[in-house]
């Protein structure tokens, strides 16, 4: 006996354990949602090219746009323009767009949306080698005494490609410095410091390449900010020109890299580029249903919401059962309350589902207590149990009908689901109910088929909660813990709580 417990005990650890590292592997690695309310932000960057056209010429513009594998999930990318040819191409691991016409006249606009989130998104691709050592720029005279100046000391206090860079955008920060006012020639804006400590880099041949970001927050107007990266080999390193942070931020997005302008434009003047990005909240679940529907990598691929509409329905009320089941089964050996077997108060809680409780429990209660009125009248007549239950069923399809006809007739359409009981069940149930009653006496019949009741209300409550419904579809693997519950309640002899009151007299008479 003790070595079917121990291997009841290990069989009950092994589905628990299996059925929780399923639940946690999809948490924590698929990234599924916990919950159906669940939401993730999504990005939407919208850019406008505005440029004024040369009469009777062709014009062609060509623009950067993010990488697709840039450590976000595209949702959708829109190129938008009137009468333009739209071509995709890559170069030197950008992607470029170039926009075509014959010819154009006037005010041209062109427009180009991204729409992105963060969940699901596998990391950006590592290049093979990444940016290369770069031939020095000529410099000569003032300035290249200038840049050997500051570059002496940044070599005697770094000790790797990281530390350089960062000892390179301090010094050049510091502007104090008469070799740093030199270089930057007057000109002391971001964007000229970041071009010296990109040229400082260059002098020393140290290989990197700057990066243009877009930070991903509200905003109707915003241009994209200049980062410096290098490659160890292993992972990017990104560091901010100005401040010298390090590491990009997870609100940036690359957008390309290299030190080419973001647009080109050929028959064609006075162009302007302007940004603006809007954050929009998506259900984390219908987020993984567009990703499917565009072939993307999601949870849904391997759950059972690749199943069609229809079939998930079904698997809905399906996998709620267990849960059902399991309730029953702790009522009965924990609480103690007497039902009609294990699986007639889950069938009559799935009636439920269509009548409503309070219509339900009216319903199971005047068809139950007509059909053990004629269950009664036929045990006058001594028929066999096959005969006597046909009859009753006949007699229970009859109030049905009769049921739905007359609340039909006063216009209840809840009474027309009454059909939805189990008829064969109706009639097990009256069948039991006066078994019990013959044995144990009207009383006791009257509180298992009241247990049973109570049973079925509370299972359907239970079946029919939204979150732990979603949770069950979308983690199969609770299935496995209730059963592991199960099979640890297969051996459980302990006291119940309606113990408690049964032997409460004794417990007082003993005291006293």
């Amino acid at each position: 006996m003790r070595s079917v417990k121990l291997h009841a005990r290990l069989l009950a650890l092994f589905l628990l354990v299996l059925g929780g590292g399923s639940i946690a592997y999809q948490i924590f690695i698929q990234k599924v949602p916990v919950t159906e309310s669940e939401s993730d932000p999504v990005w939407v960057v919208d850019t406008q090219v505005s440029f004024q056209a040369r009469p009777n010429t062709p014009i062609k513009a060509r623009m950067y746009v993010p990488p697709l594998a840039s450590g976000f999930t595209a949702l959708n990318e829109s190129f938008i323009s009137n009468n333009y040819g739209v071509n995709v191409n890559r170069e030197n691991g950008n992607r470029l767009v170039t926009w075509s016409a014959r010819r154009g006249d006037g005010q041209q606009n062109l427009y180009y949306r991204l729409m992105i989130t963060a969940r699901y998104a596998e990391p950006a691709p590592m290049p093979e080698n990444g940016p290369q050592f770069r031939p020095s720029p000529a410099l000569e005279g003032a300035e290249r005494v200038a840049a050997d100046a500051l570059l002496a000391p940044i070599r005697q206090h770094s000790a790797d490609v990281e530390t350089f860079i960062s000892e390179t955008i301090k010094r050049v920060n510091n502007e104090d410095s008469d070799n740093v006012r030199l270089l930057l020639g007057g000109d002391h804006t971001d964007g000229n410091k970041a071009k010296v400590v990109d040229l400082l880099l260059a002098v020393a041949h140290i290989p990197a390449e700057p990066v243009h970001t877009l930070k991903l927050e509200e905003s109707n107007s915003q241009q994209p900010e200049l980062w410096l990266r290098s490659f160890n080999g292993q992972n990017w390193l990104y560091f901010n020109p100005v401040d010298g942070r390090q590491g990009l931020p997870q609100d940036r997005l690359v957008w390309w890299s290299g030190d080419k302008p973001l647009l080109t434009l050929e028959g064609a003047r006075n162009s302007r580029v302007s940004f603006s990005v809007h954050r929009n909240e998506m259900s984390a679940l219908r987020l993984a249903q567009t990703l499917r529907s565009q072939d993307a990598s999601s949870f849904i691929d391997y759950s059972l919401y690749e199943l069609p509409v229809p079939s998930q329905q079904l698997f809905r009320v399906l996998m709620m059962i267990p849960v059902g089941v399991l309730l029953v089964l702790l009522i009965r050996s924990l609480v103690g309350m007497e039902t009609l077997g294990t699986f007639t108060p889950v069938l009559i809680a799935l009636a439920f589902r269509e009548t409503q409780v309070i219509w339900g429990v009216l319903l199971f209660t005047f068809i139950t207590a007509i059909g053990l009125s004629v269950r009664g009248y036929l045990e006058h007549l001594k028929l066999q149990l096959l005969a006597r239950l046909s009859v009753v069923l006949t007699f229970v399809v009859i109030m049905i009908g009769l049921i739905s006809l007359m609340t039909y007739k006063l216009g209840l359409s809840t009474g027309l689901s009454v059909a939805l009981f189990p008829m064969v069940i109706l009639t097990m149930v009256i069948e039991r109910v006066s078994i019990v009653w013959e044995e144990r006496g009207g009383a006791q019949s009257l509180k298992v088929a009241l247990g049973t009741l109570v049973a079925a209300v509370l299972c359907h409550l239970l079946m029919v909660w939204k979150p732990l419904v979603y949770f069950v579809f979308t983690f199969p693997g609770v299935l496995l813990i209730l059963a592991a519950v199960m099979v640890f309640m297969g051996h459980y002899r302990g006291y119940r709580l309606m113990e408690l009151v049964r032997f409460r007299a004794m417990t007082e008479k003993g005291e006293r």
